[in-house]
């Protein structure tokens, strides 16, 4: 019990290229999506912006 563990698992912090990639990627397209739909919510008005997203 007076034993001290040493804890060898690390988590490593590496981000690769492509991931670098993506994650930009992701980050434009979601960009473009946020705009698009407030254009649209600004031209349908908030009416027509609870219609289009109701199931």
């Amino acid at each position: 019990m007076a034993e001290q563990q040493t804890n060898d698992h690390e988590v490593k912090r590496e981000l690769k290229t492509r991931h670098l990639s993506m994650i930009a990627l992701g980050g434009s397209i979601g960009t473009g999506l946020f705009v698009a739909s407030g254009s649209a919510i600004s031209t349908a008005g908030p009416g027509g912006g609870l219609v289009a997203t109701s199931p």
